[in-house]
């Protein structure tokens, strides 16, 4: 019976997500995370023959925000949102069962591997991810993928550790350092010729990715442009931010000081946890989904500790509150597409096609109606900025900050043409 208890908390590591996933088979809170909606634009445009683009954008400008990775996996799935849906909750178990054969193979006993997949499959960012457009479990499997592939001494595995870690770069770009670091723990293992094969396939990715950019982004684009055309964020190492970030980066290192401790051995994704954290405190951005991919780490640590079972089935049970949460918000957007639909079809009958918009969910916009526009991504006055931009209209919804949606109700030159159940279009006057 004890035989057993790995393969039961594996499977009560994937509740959470099927839970989640089930409920959004359909995809409604598609554009709930702003960026999710891009990805979805993206892998439509790569479907239809038109190039990785950011379609929603006036001009379709080719798409250097984020790279091609997860579009391109979606892209063959793009027009079927259930099917969708599926190949995202794929990713799943897909990533936990890494994560438990990483435990493995480090030592940790079959029982100890599957608790680690416990709180890591209840974390909020995990089950957020495994029925959205999100890369973060991507980027997690392609990683531990990598660092479980590269751990093997041949080179066979070396060819194929470089290239998940190619496909975990052209995931997520921010990931280009713990990926060298990576390759530098080849070279203190003395296996030279897989760190040289593993370090030139990922220098052909970041030079690929990085010259597209190069020729296609407009850094000096300001305003409502800026997120769109600006390029990919950035690391600024002038500049250290002390907030939640160094405190991660700061957990990070204690766990893998503790873990090297424990187990006496250095490992690939130690050294890619190890540096990945230390480019928290200078990201551009939160980096979120380094935060998923860093957290199988401490829980490594704490599954080396008496009694991990207890406080690592605290902590999984900890996050199920947020869980059904995230279920309950999911509810509410469901309920909120008809309206929605409602407004989009008033927009595809009353309004020109070049008709461009400022909206908070502007991919999905784009997506049902064809229509371009911006979204105002919390910068000061964006409907003064819409103004000066040319936009010929206004659109709010319940489920925008009520920011924004006080701003388009209040600004004098755009008259209200369309308002239903809290929708509120407006026109340029």
């Amino acid at each position: 019976m004890y035989r057993l208890l790995p393969w039961a908390l594996l499977l009560i590591a994937l509740f959470p997500s099927v839970w989640f996933a089930f409920s959004a088979r359909e995809l409604p809170q598609l554009g709930a995370h702003g960026e999710d909606s891009h990805y979805y634009n993206a892998a439509l445009s790569l479907a239809e023959g038109r190039g990785y683009r950011a379609t929603s954008v006036p001009g379709e400008p080719r798409l250097t925000r984020f790279p091609p990775g997860l579009p391109s996996l979606a892209a063959p799935f793009v027009y079927n949102r259930t099917v969708l849906s599926l190949l995202l909750w794929l990713l799943a178990p897909c990533s936990l069962a890494l994560v438990f054969f990483w435990g493995r193979q480090q030592g940790l006993s079959h029982t100890a591997a599957a608790w680690i997949c416990v709180p890591l499959g209840a974390f909020p960012g995990f089950v957020q991810a495994s029925a959205n457009m999100l890369p973060d479990l991507l980027a997690l499997t392609l990683v531990f993928a990598t660092v479980y592939v590269v751990e093997q001494d041949s080179r066979g595995a070396a060819l194929l550790g470089a290239l998940a870690g190619v496909a975990a770069y052209l995931t997520s770009d921010t990931l280009w350092p713990g990926l060298c670091a990576v390759g530098v723990y080849l070279v203190w293992r003395r296996r030279y010729l897989q760190a040289a094969l593993f370090a030139l396939l990922l220098l052909a990715a970041v030079l690929g990715w990085t010259s597209f950019v190069r020729v296609h982004a407009d850094p000096t684009a300001e305003g409502l442009l800026r997120w769109y055309l600006g390029g990919p964020p950035s690391l600024r190492w002038s500049h250290f931010a002390l907030d939640g970030r160094t405190a991660a980066f700061a957990g990070v290192l204690v766990s893998a000081a503790w873990w090297l401790t424990r187990r006496r051995q250095l490992s690939a994704y130690v050294c890619f946890a190890v540096v990945s954290a230390a480019t928290l405190p200078f990201a551009e951005s939160n980096q979120t989904i380094l935060l998923l991919l860093l957290l199988p780490l401490p829980l490594a640590a704490i599954a080396t500790l008496p009694y991990h079972a207890v406080v690592l089935g605290l902590a999984a049970l900890g996050c199920l509150p947020s869980v059904s949460t995230a279920v309950a918000d999911l509810q509410r957007h469901r309920k909120f597409h008809p309206v929605r639909s409602q407004a989009y079809f008033w927009i595809d009958a009353n309004t020109p096609a070049s008709a461009q918009f400022l909206a908070t969910n502007d991919a999905l916009l784009h997506a049902v109606t064809r229509r371009h526009g911006f979204n105002p991504r919390n910068l000061p006055s964006p409907t003064a900025l819409a103004w000066q931009t040319g936009l010929d209209y206004l659109l709010a919804t319940p489920l925008d900050p009520p920011t924004y949606q006080a701003a388009v109700r209040a600004d004098p030159f755009y008259e209200t043409v369309y308002e239903h159940d809290g929708v509120l279009i407006r026109r340029r006057r």
